[in-house]
């Protein structure tokens, strides 16, 4: 029996998690700040975990440290990190609506002030299209390189600490 690789259970949990996200964008019409991204989490957190177990029973019998199993879950979340990055850019190159709704709202802000010129508000608009995109791909990447290490350290402390019989 061939043993399923932490990347390859990374790469299930990336794909599956884009397609969640897809469906509740697309069909049921979610907005993209919902509550339904933490189920997203809560997928990525079992692909770790799922991970980590099979790499417990196929470490059964044998010591593993916790090092083994962060290991193990880094191997998982960060293929887990790179394909949600890729989405991330993909999704909101071709979503722009988003962007400009955000714009929009800050333009209000800015207006709200009172203090500044139209020129001002309309290179502040130009700076933020630009910055757009660098700054929601590299958040989804450190939330999922946080949220991926936290449940790492915590699963891997959980197993490395299991009692093996015999």
């Amino acid at each position: 029996m061939q043993q399923i690789k932490p990347v390859n259970v990374g790469l299930i949990t990336g794909l599956t998690m884009v397609c969640a996200l897809l469906f509740s964008f697309y069909v049921l019409k979610n907005p993209v700040e919902s509550n339904f991204q933490f189920a997203v989490y809560i997928l990525f957190s079992l692909g770790i975990v799922f991970s980590l177990f099979i790499f417990s029973k196929k470490k059964e019998g044998m010591h593993a440290g916790f090092k083994d199993y962060f290991s193990t879950g880094f191997k998982t979340f960060v293929v887990v990190v790179f394909i949600m990055a890729v989405f991330t850019f993909i999704f909101f190159s071709f979503n722009t609506s988003f962007r400009d709704n955000k714009i929009a709202e800050n333009t209000k802000l800015i207006i709200a002030q009172g203090n500044h010129l139209p020129n001002e508000i309309a290179g502040n608009e130009k700076k933020l299209r630009q910055m757009f995109l660098p700054i929601m791909v590299s958040s989804a990447v450190f939330r999922y390189l946080i949220i991926g290490a936290i449940v790492t350290a915590v699963a891997g402390g959980f197993f490395s600490q299991q009692k093996k019989p015999g």
